[in-house]
């Protein structure tokens, strides 16, 4: 008996093995294409910045470890865009392998369940452009791969205190990442319940006040109007119409599901065939492997499992339908994805079921293809779109730029940029893009932008004042300052986004004072510390 089970646990790990080891070949079949450049150019330069400054609170948004997912990228800093791409890749599929690991916890006879749901959790996200954006998304892809984790150990935590307090712990933490997950680890217990692992109910209790308890800290915040919360509040804002929620709940699954009933798959790419190719591959191995002693799964605990990715699907909506300012599929699948994916798998396995034996194979192999080779051609089509609109070229060639006219900048230099409207959001993305490649000693703004959020440049009689937003100075270590006008120099956004530096004072800034001076060569020091590149391609 012994000898047997030894055997048993032998082939039950190979399994695992190759479960994961699919999951994980298909997704880079698919995801490949993605390039570390995807800006949506308002948020990545200060993400960067606060990353390599070991800085997480984002104290507007009430999410004080909203950048801890980001932060691994500070071990790689001269490669800062080929890392966060890598981060959000492992982010992704980690999700995809802990819903497989999670389905072979449940039920360890059905791998080829397991290997579709991974790939499902981890690729299907159509229409979601934002999961293409790697720097600005680590914080959705990490927290998605952390639920992923937490039910997973909820699932096998069983009696274990120390495994539901573990999981707990962990539940909190995501939820001051970013307070979208909430509504998935509320339902967790419910959600395990759907898909038959019903937890004792010690630990339903123990789990359930810990994260009735982020949502309090979460939610208090906005009830009361503070300052903490004024994204959610003034950005985002609340919806509450019954009706209409129930129709933006239609329209969420409607966009993540459409692109399976419209097949737009377009010239087939080589991401494409070798998606569809590896998956297929992938459920030959897994059924030849399969022990024909096995019992199928039961109808209606596959049926429970589609519920259960259901249900689980629309709780990682709700956040996002209560905003007032309703994103569309912009960052919805993240959390989602791993619940439709699971429902997905389930369908496709109740579906072979049904048919004869001789054919369930042929079903499993052409619906998983299907949906992994739709997934591979989206994830393409989103890139080219990325490649239409990402603003990281402008904005990497606009550093380029400034770094060849002022290749080093004495401490505690203002750079102003006029005329920047259409490359800059704001002076916030500007300041934190100049001073990862300049360091700190050097600050930057525009006056009038476009978006006038976090950083306010004042101009007085002494100089420029360079505010940021009272809530940020404490966490992000940045007082106001200001620079007189010898401590600044000023560029000019020309004809074809050729920056000038200008060697006077601009007239539309209005007049110098009486006894001020504007000497930006004085400002152009060799000593200096060097401007770096950080692995910025095109830089």
């Amino acid at each position: 008996m012994a000898v047997e089970r030894s055997v048993g646990w032998r082939f039950s790990g190979a399994r695992t093995v190759s479960v994961l080891f699919g999951v994980y070949a298909v997704f880079w079949a698919q995801f490949w294409p993605v390039r570390s450049i995807n800006f949506g150019g308002i948020d990545e330069w200060m993400i960067l910045s606060l990353a390599t400054r070991g800085v997480v609170d984002i104290p507007y948004a009430n999410r004080p470890l909203g950048l801890l997912f980001s932060l691994p990228v500070a071990l790689f800093p001269a490669q800062l865009l080929n890392a966060s791409l890598l981060l959000h890749a492992h982010y992704l599929v980690a999700a995809g392998l802990l819903t497989s690991l999670l389905v072979l916890h449940l039920l360890p006879g059905r791998p080829e369940l397991a290997f579709l749901a991974g790939v499902f959790a981890a690729c299907w996200a159509p229409s979601d452009l934002m999961r293409l954006d790697p720097v600005y998304s680590a914080a959705y892809s990490g927290a998605t791969a952390g639920v992923a984790l937490v039910i997973l150990l909820l699932a096998r935590a069983g009696h274990s205190i120390g495994g539901v307090a573990i999981a707990a712990g962990l539940a909190f933490v995501i939820t001051r990442v970013h307070e979208a997950p909430l509504p998935v680890l509320l339902l967790a217990p419910l959600l395990l319940w759907g898909l038959g692992r019903r937890l004792p109910r010690g630990s339903v209790v123990a789990y359930s006040c810990a994260t009735g308890l982020a949502a309090l800290v979460a939610a208090l915040p906005l009830l009361q109007g503070r300052a903490p919360a004024w994204y959610q509040s003034q950005v985002l804002g609340l919806y509450l119409d019954p009706v209409g929620l129930a129709g933006r709940l239609a329209l969420q699954f409607r966009l993540h599901l459409e692109p399976l009933v419209t097949l737009h798959l377009g010239v087939p790419q080589p991401t494409t065939i070798l998606a569809m190719g590896l998956l297929v591959a992938g459920l030959v191995v897994l059924r030849s492997d399969a022990d024909p002693s096995a019992s199928p799964p039961d109808r209606r605990r596959l049926a429970a499992f589609v519920a259960a990715g259901l249900l689980g699907t629309a709780a990682a909506y709700s956040s996002f339908i209560l905003a007032a300012k309703l994103p569309g599929s912009l960052r919805t699948e993240f959390i989602a994805a791993p619940w439709l994916g699971l429902a997905l798998a389930a369908a496709i396995v109740l579906l072979a079921e049904l048919a004869p034996r001789a054919g369930r194979l042929a079903v499993l192999a052409g619906l998983g293809a299907l949906v992994a080779g739709v997934g591979a051609s989206r994830t393409a089509a989103l890139q080219a779109t990325w490649d239409a609109i990402g603003r990281y070229p402008r904005q990497a060639a606009a550093l380029s730029q400034i770094t060849a006219r002022a290749p080093g900048l004495a401490p505690g230099t203002l750079v102003v940029v006029v005329g920047a409207d259409d490359i800059w959001i704001g002076s916030y993305a500007l300041h934190h893009g100049l001073q990862l490649v300049y360091g700190r000693h050097v600050a930057g703004c525009m006056l009038n932008p476009r978006e006038p959020l976090f950083y306010e440049c004042q101009l007085g009689p002494d100089g420029l004042r360079l505010v940021p937003w009272r809530v940020l100075q404490q966490a992000w270590h940045e007082p106001a300052r200001l620079y007189r006008f010898q401590d600044i120099v000023v560029l000019r956004v020309a004809s074809a986004h050729r920056i000038m530096l200008l060697d006077s004072w601009p007239g539309e800034l209005g007049a110098i004072p009486p006894g001020a001076r504007y000497e930006p060569a004085a400002r152009l020091v060799a000593a200096s510390p060097p401007p770096t590149r950080r692995g910025f391609p095109g830089f």
